[in-house]
């Protein structure tokens, strides 16, 4: 009898395992400094580690209950800045390599699963468009911010592993654009930014073989606020709210909209010149549905 069971859960509840992790990534954006000048033709290569852990909240009609999701991280990513129409760009390329697991109750039975591999990869372009003029490194030590204006682009891409008929999933398959505008702003040994945004999705068209999976956008509100120590450091605290991406599966709407808070607290220390170090908590305050994760990481980046 619980084979069957297993088997009526794969068809109803695999596409919420594969947007777990989408909508934990999407909701650990509480990363400072993402409009900021930087200099024409710098490099940046980062490598990250990150572990989560927390509750995942289905939507009732799934029968699982209690469960906990664990994912450990690792990211590398390569930057560049660019000159833009006069003005300073970031483009940036991401490959996350991810070990998720899933344990919990199944119709009041213990069940869990576990997956590994290469998610999806994520390329963005930011641009400033006012306050952060194209600048070469030999004249950035001059530069004094006020406000920054900008907006950002986020491609995901399906390229992550993807296994239709298994209930955890690294990758989506499917695309994921995330558009945001926002601000910068510095007052001394403080800035303030804020962020608004959406995300948006493609259909998923082999859920469980030949479902397909519909999400609504997710639209997003960030702000977070810095405080800069001499010699580069600074510590930076902020908010993330995402609402909205309601899911539909062969034209049966779900009650799993998305009305979610989290926090953030990040550390940035210049070890030496060219050379960073970068340590983050993150920790879900309110999650209707999805993933209610705390996550620690670290990250090294070095700039040439």
């Amino acid at each position: 009898m619980m084979s069957i069971f297993r088997r009526k859960l794969l068809r109803l509840g695999v596409f919420i395992a594969s947007v777990v992790f989408v909508s934990h990534t999407l909701a650990n954006d509480v990363e400072p400094r993402l409009y900021s000048n930087v200099p024409v033709g710098v490099n940046f290569v980062s490598l990250g580690y990150a572990n989560s852990q927390g509750e995942v909240t289905f939507d009732s009609s799934v029968p699982i209950d209690d469960a906990e999701g664990d994912i450990d991280s690792l990211v590398l990513s390569y930057s560049r800045g660019m000159q833009i129409a006069g003005k300073s760009a970031l483009l940036s390329i991401a490959l996350p390599y991810v070990d998720l697991g899933l344990a919990g109750l199944l119709y009041g039975e213990p069940a869990s699963g576990r997956r590994k591999g290469f998610g999806d990869p994520r390329i963005r372009l930011a641009m400033n468009f006012h306050g952060a003029p194209a600048t070469k490194l030999k004249d950035y030590s001059s530069y004094q911010q006020k406000t920054i204006v900008g907006a950002s682009v986020s491609v995901g891409m399906p390229f992550g592993r993807y296994i239709d008929e298994k209930l955890l999933n690294i990758g989506t398959n499917r695309w994921n654009v995330v558009a945001q505008v926002g601000l910068s702003h510095r007052v001394k040994s403080f800035t303030f930014e804020s962020a608004v945004g959406v995300s948006l999705f493609t259909d998923n068209d082999d859920v469980a073989g030949d479902r397909r999976l519909e999400q609504d956008p997710i639209g997003l509100w960030r702000g977070t606020l810095l405080y800069h120590f001499p010699k580069g450091s600074w510590i930076g605290t902020g908010f993330v709210y995402s609402n909205g991406g309601r899911t539909t599966l062969d034209g049966v709407k779900r009650d799993d909209q998305q009305d979610n808070w989290r926090t953030g607290l990040t550390f940035s220390y210049p070890l030496l010149r060219g050379h960073n170090v970068q340590l983050r908590v993150t920790e879900g305050l309110v999650a209707r549905t999805g993933a209610d994760f705390r996550t620690y990481s670290a990250s090294y980046t070095y700039t040439f």
